[in-house]
């Protein structure tokens, strides 16, 4: 089933304190949640003007940027109750939310099951425990385990956000973190390159010398790893590449970090371009070139910017040519080699 979100952004609403790489205040381009309500039906009112939504998609309001299940429950009411009206017209599906794991219990289950809520995404960011501790996470990560198994319970659809290049973090510590995630079925998971913005803490690390961020192509070839381990498990990846408002870059609000405008599709260019070196190693050597079929729809992310993906692949196989050979013959994401 497709889906439609439209996005309500509570930038730190319910957060007990500032994590050491956020700001979403800048990330959202919202500075704070206000205190009436009115703004969440005109929010959802233009969303759903859209020609996007069409029979079969299921229009869902997503609360981001804050830890939901957090707030006050009055204040968790109030905010649900806006979107109520829309669910009894049948013109809005469900309620997904975005919270912390330490935030998470029965009971608060129980009262956001009553109100539509469907779908609970985690920040968990990452599952080692020095990690957590350096990132201020203020949690180890036997709570955003335990937080995801009740929520599983509970019968909600399970989102999990992920973070590379956070402080102390390398890859073996990421693996270990995939496994983990893997093994509690999440519904979609996210994936965020680290960025560096300006004022947080992580800021003052990086001025400092002692924060070095991932570059891009450390970042991508994460990520591909990453999402490429998620699907192969069943598990959707939702997003990869953290969404940038147009103040955000205007402002100079990134001071450093793996950031691109079309970071997803450089990690989806990296994942087909990983199945094609994989399938012509043993080719290579006797042709000296490669041929590709590939589906139409991923042509752009073979070439991509000078041609970035079939040079990625000449360069790994020290092939002398690499021909594509457009087809519908073969699914999108899976090229094959001739």
């Amino acid at each position: 089933m497709k889906l439609f979100i439209i996005p309500i952004f509570i930038p730190h609403s319910g957060c007990p304190h500032q994590c050491i790489f956020c700001d979403q205040s800048r990330i959202t381009g919202q500075k704070e949640e206000p205190q009436d309500t009115g703004w969440i039906r005109e929010i959802i009112e233009r969303g759903l003007e859209s020609n996007r939504i069409k029979p079969g998609v299921e229009v869902v309001v997503a609360f981001y940027g804050g830890n939901f299940s957090g707030l006050p429950l009055d204040r968790q009411d109030h905010l649900l109750r806006e979107v109520e009206p829309f669910q009894q017209k049948g013109v809005v599906d469900y309620i997904r939310i975005s919270t912390r794991p330490d935030a998470i219990d029965s009971p608060r289950l129980v009262f956001l099951k009553e109100r539509g809520v469907k779908t609970i995404e985690l920040g968990v960011q990452s599952l080692d425990d020095e990690v957590l501790r350096l990132s201020g996470r203020g949690h180890p990560a036997t709570t955003a385990v335990e937080a995801a198994q009740l929520i599983k319970q509970f019968g909600f659809s399970l989102g999990i956000q992920l973070m590379t290049g956070l402080p102390g973090q390398d890859r073996d510590s990421v693996r270990r973190t995939m496994a983990v995630v893997i093994s509690l079925g999440p519904d979609l998971v996210r994936i965020y390159p680290t960025l560096v913005i300006t004022d947080t803490p992580l800021a003052r690390l990086y001025g400092q010398g002692l924060y070095r961020p991932q570059s891009l192509d450390e970042a991508v070839d994460q990520a591909a790893e990453m999402v490429a381990a998620f699907e192969s498990a069943g598990i959707a990846v939702a997003r990869v590449g953290l969404m940038i408002t147009e103040d955000m870059m205007r402002s100079g609000a990134i001071l450093a970090g793996p950031w691109h405008p079309a970071f997803g599709d450089l990690v989806k260019s990296q994942l087909l371009t990983d199945r094609i070196i994989a399938a012509a190693a043993s080719r290579v050597a006797r042709a000296g070139e490669v041929s590709v079929m590939a589906h139409p729809r991923d042509l752009s992310l073979l070439t991509g910017h000078q041609r970035r993906g079939l040079g990625r692949v000449q360069l790994a196989l020290n092939a002398g040519k690499v021909t594509l050979k457009p087809t519908e013959e073969v699914p999108v994401g899976y090229p094959h080699v001739i």
